[in-house]
């Protein structure tokens, strides 16, 4: 890593880390709005890395990145080769079929309460039953999953 030399000229990207830092002070409360102006119009014009310490001298380290809590894994990660034991209810297809047949369901009875309006409205002569046609597959998607319970 090279050394600090204090009159060494800067990059466009140290002015902007040294920007950034001052708007992170400024949004923190530990700059007022005329001092957070005066060192941002500082900024762009000195030149050197000695001029540009005096901008940020009074001001805390740079934040560095830290895992948030929420994220944090409160339990130890387990032993290289050790599988952790598997809930039954965490198979993966388990959800899926429940939600498949009650979305269904809901298609098949909003059919047949169709049916059943358009029955009424012909004075009690229904028309042939034509939600059969979705309880067919309806009963075989219900029905197809009873062997693979465990």
């Amino acid at each position: 890593m090279p050394q600090y030399q204090p009159y060494q000229r800067f990059t466009e990207a140290d002015r902007d880390k040294i920007a950034g830092r001052l708007r992170d002070a400024f949004a923190d409360g530990r700059l007022d709005q005329p001092e957070f102006s005066t060192r941002l119009d500082q900024l762009y014009t000195v030149q050197t890395y000695g001029e540009l310490e005096p901008l940020v001298r009074d001001l805390p380290p740079v934040r560095t990145y830290a895992t948030p809590e929420v994220v944090k894994d409160t339990k130890p990660a387990p032993e290289p080769g050790s599988f952790p034991e598997r809930k039954p209810d965490n198979h993966p297809h388990h959800g899926r079929r429940a939600g498949a047949i009650g979305g269904f369901t809901g298609v098949v009875m909003i059919n047949v309460v169709i049916w059943f309006v358009i029955g009424l409205g012909n004075g009690g002569h229904w028309p042939h039953f034509w939600p059969v046609w979705l309880l067919i597959p309806w009963a075989i998607i219900a029905l197809g999953g009873l062997g693979r319970r465990r």
